[in-house]
């Protein structure tokens, strides 16, 4: 791409194809300048506004949220049907809490094309978070009778899960499983179906698929070693929480629960050393301060061991 961009310095439908190259390669700053040089060859750009927009959101800051926000409203301004436009923006007022905002930006994009699978599977999640679990459930219906991928079947089935419907939930983690055998994230949320039905042997040969299939998945890895420690599999449990850490040391859940197994294994200064991690990381949280006190009673540290049961009641007291 750079070289028939040197050919053809003037041809701005080139610059923008560098710039989604770059960003696919997460080269940031570099697809920013691509895409911002094709804007000043080819005014009212309506794509590369929305192509620059997805990189400043890659940014994962403020600064990057508000100028994605302003890419994604220019291009509606020249063009106020571009569902992209409508659902990019949802997403990113989405991601930065304002729920309601991103709500009609979906909603928008469906009044435009009621077939806009993409704008219901946005909408769908967000009537999940907030709490319209109804709302939910009829746009990924409607998203997955337009676009059945493993994704929407699997989206669905996390709806379900969520109100209470626990076989049509495992039948649409199936069927994605069934559509691709490499979707680790089906085999993620079958996993945890059937740890909340207390069925663990079958939930760790789902999250033993689901790691197979993304090796660095922290939440499937971290799940899978307390399905081990609930099946007294103690030493591969350990080494599952040691490698949850190592994919994200700053979790303070996995230093916890690493803790918890070793006060189970009667690994006592193991232990105090995990949940003061965790601490570290998640200073207000009383059941590290709890569990820390039996640590240390167990160590004989009584006064320190006090100390921290003491902090813990007054964190549950507010």
């Amino acid at each position: 791409s750079a070289l028939a961009v040197s050919d053809s310095p003037d041809n701005a439908l080139l610059y923008h194809t560098l710039g989604l190259c770059y960003h696919r390669n997460n080269q940031l700053k570099e697809a920013l300048k691509s895409l911002s040089h094709a804007m000043t060859l080819k005014e009212h750009f309506i794509q590369a506004y929305i192509s620059r927009g997805n990189v400043y959101m890659s940014l994962n800051s403020e600064q990057g949220y508000k100028l994605s926000k302003r890419d994604y409203c220019r291009a509606l301004h020249y063009d106020p049907t571009n569902l992209t436009a409508h659902v990019n923006l949802g997403i990113a007022l989405q991601s930065y809490g304002k729920m309601n905002e991103g709500w009609k930006q979906f909603t928008s994009a469906i009044k435009i094309d009621p077939n806009c699978h993409l704008a219901l599977e946005a909408r769908s999640i967000v009537n999940l978070q907030m709490g319209h679990l109804f709302g939910a459930f009829c746009d990924i219906n409607s998203a997955v009778k337009l676009h059945p991928t493993p994704t929407m079947l699997t989206n669905r089935g996390v709806i379900q899960q969520y109100m209470n419907d626990p076989a049509n939930a495992m039948n649409d983690f199936q069927q994605a499983i069934e559509a691709d055998p490499t979707y680790s994230l089906a085999y993620f949320n079958a996993a945890n179906l059937y740890f909340n039905m207390r069925l663990f042997e079958k939930a760790l040969k789902y999250y033993d698929a689901a790691v197979k299939n993304c090796v660095d998945d922290e939440g499937a890895v971290l799940n899978r070693a307390i399905a081990k420690v609930l099946l007294k599999d103690y030493k591969g449990a350990l080494v599952d929480f040691d490698t949850a850490i190592s994919l994200n040391p700053f979790a303070a859940h996995s230093y916890f629960n690493r803790g918890n197994l070793h006060l189970a294994m009667g690994e006592n200064a193991k232990a105090e050393e995990d949940y003061r991690k965790a601490l570290s990381l998640q200073p207000k949280d009383s059941s590290s301060y709890s569990q820390l006190a039996v640590a240390l009673g167990r160590q004989f540290k009584k006064v320190e061991a006090l100390d921290n049961y003491k902090q813990a009641i007054k964190l549950n007291e507010r």
